[in-house]
């Protein structure tokens, strides 16, 4: 947040924006249907700057918006559900979460038929500053890197993660198909389908390999260090899960310990304890340690975003919503391979 502190958010830097969106517009062409979601709160340069940066391409970009949600992974309004039937993708610049732990957020994704881009929780420093200005060669760079990580969560039967500030679990991966992860973490995003000529999906920033692991197996602890989607900001104090045969059992810590547990007994369902959700390992060296948004850190590389709930890959676990939180610098070692050492990628 160092720009942002000292020089604010001009109307000029719309330009940085647009550049700092080649990436993901890159395969849009005339006559593609894009449509841009987003709340009253967002940064209105970072989803004028998608809407001119798709115009540019000659793509038809429509713009809808709501008042904030109530919460991260709440539901999106119906109205805006039905808006998706017509697009053929979908830019999500929400200032709330949207993973398809939201059923409306599955639903908006099947009325489109096409992709959902993540985006959430954007800032224009993230964009021009951060993780967000990667160009193509770069984006190169970081998925050979996801191709190298992928290929040893395919080999892989057996993880285990640990940090300086005492995270200890182990988990059983593995039950995928073939290449599942060299695939989809060497795969170069915002593309095109091959076969069926359709936009192909992407995160922005580009730079995670994540695993989920298989259902019961997860035991041991993890502390989040350093924030979560709830509560935001940059944490003052760590948060300590105990996770027993795959299910968050205690939480321990002080005042960010308290909210989590709030956030999840306020919002969550019994399946938002479990662990089914994303152990991603960052891989993007442009992503700054300063933005203190789960959008820049899960990207960040050598840290980790550890997520509850909802597990979207195997779709064993179904919960109303996923709660991510960051380990700083993280070691992983998958069967007798250290993947990562202290923040260190060495694959």
């Amino acid at each position: 947040m160092v720009m942002m502190e000292r020089f604010g958010s001009p109307a000029t830097r719309l330009m940085s924006v647009m550049k700092s969106l080649q990436v993901p517009v890159r395969s849009i062409q005339p006559g593609d249907r894009i449509l841009v979601i987003t709340d009253d709160a967002m940064d209105p340069l970072v989803w004028q700057g998608a809407m001119a940066a798709i115009n540019e391409k000659g793509g038809e970009a429509v713009l809808c918006m709501w008042p904030r949600l109530d919460h991260h992974f709440a539901d999106p309004p119906q109205m805006a559900i039905e808006a998706a039937r017509g697009a053929d993708a979908i830019f999500a610049l929400t200032t709330t979460a949207l993973s398809d732990a939201s059923a409306g957020s599955r639903a908006m994704r099947k009325a489109c038929g096409g992709p959902m881009c993540l985006m959430e929780e954007m800032t224009v420093e993230i964009l021009t500053e951060g993780g967000g200005r990667a160009n193509l060669d770069q984006v190169k760079e970081i998925s050979a890197l996801g191709r190298r990580v992928g290929e040893v969560y395919d080999r892989g039967k057996r993880i285990h993660i640990k940090s300086d500030a005492g995270t200890d679990l182990t988990a059983q991966i593995g039950d995928m198909p073939p290449s599942y992860h060299a695939d989809r973490w060497g795969r170069i995003p915002f593309g095109r389908n091959a076969k069926t000529g359709k936009l192909a999906g992407g995160t922005w920033p580009w730079g995670e390999a994540h695993i989920e692991p298989i259902p019961g197996t997860a035991h041991g602890t993890v502390v989040w260090e350093v924030t979560a989607q709830f509560p935001p900001g940059r944490w003052r104090n760590p948060v300590a899960l105990t996770i027993k045969d795959g299910r968050v059992v205690d939480i321990q810590g002080k005042t960010e310990a308290d909210q989590v547990r709030w956030f999840l007994e306020t919002y969550g369902d019994e399946s938002s304890w479990l662990v089914g959700g994303e152990m991603a390992l960052g891989l993007s060296k442009l992503c700054q340690p300063y933005a203190d948004s789960v959008r820049s850190w899960k990207k960040h590389y050598g840290a980790m975003h550890f997520g509850i709930g909802h597990g979207a890959d195997r779709g064993k676990i179904v919960s109303v919503l996923r709660l991510e939180g960051i380990i700083e610098k993280i070691t992983m070692v998958i069967d007798d391979t250290v993947v990562c050492d202290k923040g260190t990628i060495l694959v």
